[in-house]
Order: C-alpha cells, then sequence, then structure tokens
C-alpha cells in the first residue's frame, strides 16, 4: 500500500512509503528557500510523487501529521491575539496542568482544523481517504520503525503538539503503545526555547546556539534557578514555575540579570541533561526495557543524547534523523502504513535506514544545463573523489553537491561543505565566510572504520553517528583533528560506511592516502538564515556569493 503522508506545520513537508519503505521525503523549506516553512507543502508533495515516480491517482492513503494541525477558529485568525488568550488559560487556570487539558483541547478544536491540506490534494487529483495521525505518535512512529528494534522504549519529547509535550510509547512485536503523555503546560523544551530568545536568538530556531555556548559556561554558578523551572517528579516532568510564555521569560529575565550568557547556557544544559536523564532512566528500569528510541525537536540536543547513550541501564539508543517536527509527514506515513500492513497479517517490523538519501537527485546533463544557463564554464572530471580529496589537501573549502539530497536537519555528504580539519581557526573564518554565528565548532565526517579509535563508547552509539545526531568524547587519537573537537572535548560525527554512501566514502579514503587523516570538516551547504541547498541553481548560487572555493556537483566541476 502507498501511502502520502503530509505534515503542514512548523518546517512542513511530505513523504511516500510504500509497504513501510520510505521512497522520497522532503521538506518544503528546501524548495521554497525558505527555513522552515509553515503551510500546505504544496512543492513538496508534487517532489514526492515525482521522486517515487507516482501519479496521484497510485495513492492509497493520506496520513497528514497532527489532529488539530494548523487551527484556526473564527476569529482567532490573529496568531498573538490567540498566543495571548492560550497563555492567560495556562498561566490563571488550572486546567492546562492536567491530562484533562490535552482531551478538552482536543474536543474543542478538532473541528476547527485547517482544510487547506485536504482542498490542495484534491484539487490534484488525489482522491485516496484521509487519516489524521496524532503529532507525538508520529514522532513515535517515526523512531520506532526505523530504530531496527523489535522492542524498545520510546520517549518524545518537543515544545508542543496537539496539546502534548512528550509521550512515553512501548515498541513491541511491530505496534505502538501509549503509555504516557504530558501536557504542553510541562513542556521542558520551552524553557529551551526562553533562553533562545533571552539571549537574542530566534525561539524554536537557534537553540543550537544556547548547546554550544554551554561549554564554555560554569552550570553551577545559576543551576538552581532551573531547579525551580522543571523537574522530573514520580514519573512525570513537571513545569514547577507554574507559569509558560512571556510570564515565565520575564522570571527569567529578572532572575539571570547579570548573568553571562555562558553560565546561563551551561546551566540551562546541565538541567535538561539532568532532568532527561532522570526521565528515561525512570521509564527504562520500571519497564525493564533498555533499548531506547527517542524523537521530537528535544533531541536535536546532541549533548543530551549523548548523556542518556551514557546511562548504565540504556544498553542501545537510536534518534530518528529528522527528529524535529520536519520528521513528522514520514512519522504520519509510516504509522499508517504500520496499521495497514498490521490488517493484512503481516505488520511493518522496525528496520534500520541504510541512508536518508530521500530527496531529488540531479543527473550530469542537467547539472551541465545549470552551469551553461547561468553563462558559467565548467570542467568535467572523471575521477572526482581523487580531485575531491586533492582538493582538501591544497587547503581549498569545496563544496559538494551530488546524488539524492539528504532527509533532515544535517547534510550527510551529499549537500556538504568539506574543508580542513586541523586548522583550528577554521571556525572563525570559515563561519565568518558562511555569516553565521555559531559557537560549536563544525563536525566531521569520518570512516567508519577509523571511528572506534576516534570516539569513546562509539560502538553502542554507532547506529545513530550514522546520522549526525550524537556527540561522543574524544581520545587521544582524535586530537590530530583539533578543528572539529568542541572545548569540553566533544565531537558530533558523520560516521560513513561504504553501503551507505560509496562514492563518499571513496573520498573520504583517498584523503586518508594523501594526509594519513581519515576525517575532514562536513558542514551544510548553506549560508547563515538559508535552507540548505537543494538544486543545481541553489548550489551555484551560494558558489557565486564566494562561500566555497570550488563547487562540485556530479562530475563537473567549477573552481575560482
Amino acid at each position: 500500500m502507498i501511502i502520502l503522508g503530509i505534515h503542514e506545520g512548523h518546517d512542513a513537508g511530505a513523504a511516500i512509503v510504500k509497504d513501510g519503505e520510505i521512497l522520497s521525503a522532503v521538506n518544503e523549506e528546501r524548495l521554497v528557500r525558505k527555513k522552515l516553512f509553515m503551510g500546505v507543502p504544496r512543492n513538496s508533495i508534487i517532489e514526492c510523487m515525482r521522486i517515487a515516480k507516482l501519479s496521484p491517482d497510485k495513492i492509497d492513503k493520506v496520513a497528514i501529521a497532527g489532529i488539530l494541525g494548523t487551527m484556526a477558529p473564527p476569529g482567532w485568525e490573529n496568531i498573538s491575539f490567540k498566543k495571548k488568550i492560550y497563555q492567560f488559560i495556562c498561566n490563571y487556570t488550572p486546567f492546562p496542568k492536567t491530562h484533562f487539558f490535552i482531551n478538552l483541547q482536543r474536543a474543542l478544536f478538532r473541528s476547527f482544523r485547517n482544510k487547506s491540506v485536504e482542498k490542495y490534494i484534491r484539487s490534484i487529483g488525489i482522491d485516496a481517504p484521509i487519516e489524521y495521525v496524532d503529532h507525538h505518535k508520529c514522532h513515535a512512529a517515526s523512531t520506532y520503525y526505523t530504530s531496527g528494534k523489535e522492542e524498545c522504549l520510546i520517549i518524545t519529547s518537543d515544545g508542543s503538539g496537539d496539546g502534548v509535550s512528550s509521550s512515553v510509547y512501548i515498541g513491541k512485536d511491530n505496534e505502538l503503545r501509549l503509555l504516557k503523555e504530558f501536557p504542553t503546560f510541562h513542556s521542558i523544551a520551552y524553557y529551551y526555547g526562553y533562553i533562545t530568545q533571552i539571549a537574542g536568538f530566534k525561539m524554536f530556531r537557534h537553540e543550537g546556539k544556547i548547546m554550544g555556548l554551554a561549554a564554555y559556561g560554569n552550570p553551577q554558578k545559576v543551576y538552581k534557578i532551573f531547579e525551580k523551572c522543571f523537574s522530573f517528579k514520580d514519573g512525570r516532568p513537571v513545569n514547577n514555575l507554574g507559569v509558560i510564555g512571556e510570564t515565565a521569560i520575564n522570571f527569567l529575565k529578572r532572575s539571570l540579570r547579570n548573568v553571562s550568557m555562558e553560565d546561563y547556557s551551561a546551566a540551562l544544559q546541565k538541567r535538561t541533561e539532568d532532568v532527561i536523564s532522570k526521565y528515561i532512566d525512570y521509564y527504562v528500569k520500571e519497564k525493564k526495557i533498555y533499548d531506547v528510541a527517542v524523537a521530537g525537536g528535544l533531541f536535536a540536543n546532541v549533548k543530551v543524547n549523548q548523556r542518556v547513550l551514557e546511562l548504565p541501564a540504556v544498553n542501545s539508543l537510536f534518534i530518528h534523523p529528522h527528529m524535529g517536527d520536519g520528521g513528522i509527514a514520514v512519522g504520519a506515513a509510516l504509522a499508517v502504513s504500520a496499521a495497514e500492513m498490521a490488517n493484512e497479517g503481516n505488520g511493518l517490523k522496525p528496520y534500520k535506514l541504510k541512508n536518508v538519501y530521500f530527496g531529488p537527485s540531479y543527473s550530469n546533463d542537467e547539472i551541465l544545463e545549470a552551469i551553461e544557463n547561468n553563462k558559467l564554464k565548467g570542467e568535467y572530471i572523471r575521477d572526482i573523489e581523487r580531485y575531491v580529496a586533492e582538493k582538501l589537501e591544497d587547503g581549498k573549502v569545496v563544496g559538494y553537491f551530488d546524488g539524492r539530497m539528504e532527509y533532515g536537519p544535517r547534510a550527510l555528504g551529499n549537500r556538504s561543505i568539506f574543508a580542513d580539519p586541523t586548522d583550528t581557526s577554521i571556525n572563525k573564518w570559515l563561519n565568518k565566510r558562511l555569516r553565521r554565528t555559531e559557537f560549536m565548532p563544525f563536525a566531521p565526517s569520518i570512516l567508519d572504520t577509523a571511528a572506534p579509535d576516534y570516539y569513546e563508547n562509539y560502538i553502542s552509539g554507532r547506529y545513530p553517528a550514522q546520522f549526525m545526531t550524537i556527540t561522543f568524547n574524544t581520545t587521544k587519537e582524535a586530537q590530530k583533528a583539533r578543528a572539529v573537537i568542541h572545548v569540553d572535548n566533544t565531537t558530533r560525527p558523520h560516521v560513513v560506511s561504504k553501503q551507505s554512501n560509496p562514492r563518499y566514502y571513496k573520498i573520504l579514503e583517498n584523503y586518508r592516502e594523501l594526509t594519513g587523516l581519515p576525517l575532514f570538516v562536513n558542514t551544510s551547504f548553506n549560508i547563515h538564515e538559508e535552507p540548505i541547498v537543494c538544486s543545481p541553481d541553489s548550489a551555484i548560487k551560494s558558489y557565486l556569493n564566494g562561500i566555497v572555493d570550488v563547487l562540485v556537483m556530479g562530475n563537473w566541476v567549477l573552481e575560482r
């Protein structure tokens, strides 16, 4: 059965799943060039069908992520007004603190759900039945069915989705069973958003900057302030402060006056790690299930993920590669596909992802056409893997565009920028060139055969390391590439196998042959506040803006 998954909210996108297999998945931001696009993912729906070589009449069912979705009750079109009303209810009534409020929200607002997606898919000839899937079930399905574990404990955590901020599931016998769900009011992720805003960055976009800053601060200076804010008690996350939104932000502003960004970031990071570790440890021990799978925006925090993997009771950890809301189109499609397969008697057995190259690709002919349309002259290189390695050895910054685009927020070698991993000044000059303000070092791509010598505890975390979703403490051997190691001696590697990306693997092998190092810098191919490049035209635009010295697209090369 062929399922079209759709998400219309924050980081909207679409996916096609056939009998549990992900055929295509694209987020709208990549196609319309608007970061974290929100709205009907019209282009993504069309592109996913094109990639999967399907016409609209071949879709058997449509799975839409979220029960409430981007709802707009009459008279509530003004989002800021709606936010104020919601925050008033949360801060001055007892209801939001209870599970009752989740069901109340769903009962009141389900009928107001925006129908734009339904109208659009009907307009393009998709007549398949539509099923709405709970937001956190989408997260749970995304990680369970791609975990490779027939039985695992599943934790989801984000700001909010369908009135819920976190949930606990058990995945067993190819099915998901909900154990607990906790209201938006008790969101731990919200506090990360508050601090991101207080630090002068954009909430729900720049939380990674706070995680990077944390390594430079002293967490003990204001740790007690965050103890007052949130905790884990009696099997549930708790918003101790008793308020959300602007009221909570104002409390934090007063409490953190005259405290450095580094120190309050460090305190928040440590508190988040402590609380999430306690949360997961509690349910691992209670349910006696030692393999864990997670999803939701909070688990974009790679340091939190490291702490969870290091828990003595945890045997393995998997983080869905597109852990945030951008991954719930896939989650919705997987949830519906699993249910349909169960009805047929088989069920969807969880499997491991070979890779996440689910987006569009472009042939050498299409690339040449884009080069000529931009009135440029390219050079065709037959042994492109050796060429890239030689340019990196020569100190060049290489923009690399090849094969199908990655699914998820990480550049995993097909829409990437490569550079020398030994230049410790790279964080300053390359970030300036890319117009980024970052506090974490660049991440490396590394050969899988070398990873055990470079990273502690690597074996238990090798599956998520394929997708750059976890950090590791580094060994003495790793210090040869100091540019990709943070001040706390951790790094967030992308571990590459020959099976996952043969061409990229060969570039790394060539680089090791030339330099003795099995790794180099891999960062996303984009400038600050733009999505990762998708097409040859967007890659050429970035090249012309001067962010890379050499642009490699397929076998075609542009060089200054």
